[in-house]
């Protein structure tokens, strides 16, 4: 699993043209030193015709008076004196008329040299030996010549020597090269081998990362087109891996990320390819797939695995995974359509609830594309004044007394075809971000509301909001709540902010310091649709919170399903155990009404006593009420 592609040439080739271009500086180098023989070899002859002629220029000089006398004994001993200078082969004295008066060593009167040779140059060069005939003069006449010959075969051994040397230095240098060469080739090798590790493998997990896998993918979808076979492509996303990061940090999370990689690497067959892309994004492909259930077989075991508990420093945390799957080549003949397909199923399936997979479908990019046009209008919602606030009561069981309202949020826009349901909107807010900045809107218009009907009124009304995942994550979110309800100027336990059960069991280690500075400012906290989540009742009873709602899927068959019933009557007494007002919402029928009143519930809100209302109407509902003092 994640072999890497049939490898190219490029090595053989790089080898290659390394022999080339060491035999290059081999030419090179040896041309060098047939350059520096052959100017050796020219040094050496310039210094012997120098050394030579100055020796036959004092000979000649010494021997002029006894040619003027033709004394051939006094000339041959001064000729003898060359005998000293083992490179002379012999050396004769002639007179004006050509005669040899007398030469060195004997016989050597009989080599006459051609004088005609001499005419242009007083020496001659031979491979054997150097001729010099050298003017013999008198009184600034000449009258004769001093013939010298000298061997070159001490030149030679010279040459030859300095040859030897040069070529053995020459050969020397070029091993040292290539010695220096092949480690050069070494380390350049292991750093080639060293950044292609780095540019295809991901640091974290030891996987492919988003290098490889674009590589892996081209090569997988070239390879499926010529066979004719189907290529599945998932593209996995965790749902909860920020929890661990926030929780215990980089490092937990980091393994974490690890034991996932690992854990899809062991689902996989051998031949499948994983990759993490980044973050807590990972991507698999699967070849040759006989059948789109192979692929889904593939997802359910993924999904399953990877959600069993990761245990991390003493805690055992849980993670999902959110599966998008396109197949080449019915969703995308080319990578990127088919990465962007997948992402497109991979969102949807984030949408159907996270820990789940989806096929991609060519209507998901409708979908896509209306969520986007839904993001763009939603930027301007406040700007534009297109969001508004409807209010729901909440009543006393007990004395059906108004005690106050929830916040709803609404939200109007003409391209979007008028009003927009929640159900849509709020998820893309969520995801976008911009549930921050509608949130805080949120909490200061109902504040700002809540003050102006609680003025005179001696019974205070009290507001519940609803605060989302994404705000609950932003830092300061208590300290920034806090100035909020100080710059509407009402008391903060006029404010209950709610939370759903499986938003504050999300990352409960860190929401609980969070929840007790809220508290500390006077803000009061509830907890949204409770019994739906997976609450652990150590954590529960530690955590500061004021109210539970029941959830209405509780409350619809009420009193005739005996399992609601049950549920029901198990919140109630939890609640009231720890000291907590317990809200049901949902409420339509006197018959429910009467039921959670036999419970003990606390207070109801729903249909039954009024629909969410404008701002504008709470006036007159009031007034209908006569609950003005």
């Amino acid at each position: 699993m994640n072999s890497p592609e049939p490898r190219s040439d490029s090595p053989r080739i790089s080898y290659r043209l390394a022999i080339a271009s060491t035999l290059s500086a081999g030419a090179a180098l040896l041309l060098a030193v047939v350059l520096l023989i052959i100017v050796e070899f020219f040094t050496l002859r310039s210094t012997l015709l120098d050394e030579t002629r100055v020796k036959a220029a004092v000979i000649a000089d010494n021997v002029s008076a006894a040619l003027v006398f033709q004394d051939a004994q006094a000339t041959g001993e001064i000729i003898r004196t060359l005998r000293a200078s083992p490179i002379v082969e012999g050396a004769a004295a002639i007179d004006g008329d050509g005669v040899t008066l007398a030469s060195y060593p004997q016989g050597f009167a009989n080599v006459a040299p051609d004088m005609q040779r001499f005419r242009q140059e007083d020496h001659q060069f031979s491979l054997q030996r150097l001729e010099m005939l050298a003017p013999v003069k008198h009184n600034g006449e000449r009258i004769g010549s001093l013939y010298v010959a000298v061997s070159m075969s001490a030149l030679h051994r010279q040459l030859a020597v300095f040859a030897l040397v040069s070529l053995s230095i020459a050969v020397l240098a070029m091993l040292v090269a290539y010695t220096l060469l092949s480690r050069v080739r070494h380390s350049v090798r292991q750093a080639e081998q060293k950044l292609t590790h780095l540019a295809h493998v991901d640091a974290v997990t030891g996987l492919s990362n988003r290098n490889a896998f674009n590589e892996r993918l081209e090569f997988a979808i070239r390879e499926a087109g010529q066979f004719q076979e189907t290529v599945a492509m998932l593209l996995l996303d965790l749902d909860n891996f920020k929890q661990v990061n926030d929780t215990l940090g980089h490092q937990a999370g980091d393994e974490l990320l690890r034991v996932i990689g690992q854990r899809i690497v062991r689902t996989l067959r051998r031949e499948d390819f994983v990759a993490r892309l980044g973050g807590d994004e990972f991507a698999v492909i699967l070849r040759n797939v006989n059948a789109r259930s192979e692929a889904m077989q593939v997802c359910t075991k993924l999904v399953d695995t990877i959600a069993l508990p990761v245990p991390i420093e003493g805690h055992d945390f849980f993670v999902t995974a959110s599966i998008g799957v396109a197949f080449f080549p019915d969703d995308g003949e080319d990578s990127k359509t088919l990465t962007r397909n997948a992402d497109t199923a991979m969102y949807q399936a984030k949408i159907a609830g996270k820990n789940a997979f989806e096929l991609f479908l060519p209507a998901m990019n409708a979908d896509v594309k209306k969520r986007v046009s839904m993001e763009t209008c939603l930027r301007g919602a406040l700007q534009n004044g297109e969001l508004s606030l409807h209010y729901q009561p909440k009543i006393d069981l007990m004395s059906g007394s108004l005690l106050g309202f929830e916040a709803l949020l609404r939200w109007k826009n003409g391209q979007m075809g008028g009003m927009v349901s929640p159900a849509d909107f709020i998820p893309v807010a969520e995801d976008s971000g911009l549930i921050v900045p509608i949130g805080e809107w949120v909490i200061e218009q109902a504040l700002a509301d809540l003050r102006r009907w609680n003025e005179g009124r001696r019974k205070k009304l009290h507001i519940a909001v609803n605060l989302s995942a994404r705000q609950l994550k932003v830092d300061g979110i208590a300290r920034r709540i806090a100035q909020l309800v100080a710059e509407s100027a009402v008391p903060a336990e006029w404010l209950e902010l709610e939370l759903t059960e499986s938003m504050v069991m999300e990352n409960v280690h860190a929401q609980i310091e969070t929840f007790q500075e809220l508290r500390k400012f006077g803000v009061r906290l509830a907890i949204d649709d409770f019994g739906t989540g997976y609450s652990s009742m150590s954590y529960l009873k530690r955590l500061p919170i004021d109210t539970l709602k029941i959830d209405r899927s509780f409350v619809n068959e009420l009193p005739k399903n005996n399992n609601d019933l049950a549920i029901a009557t198990a919140i109630v007494a939890l609640g009231h155990s720890l000291g907590l007002t317990v809200v049901a919402e949902g409420i339509e029928t006197e018959a429910q009404a009467d039921a959670l009143l036999n419970l003990g519930c606390d207070i109801g809100q729903g249909y039954l006593y009024a629909k969410p209302m404008p701002a504008d109407r709470i006036e007159q509902y009031l007034s209908v009420l006569k609950l003005r003092p």
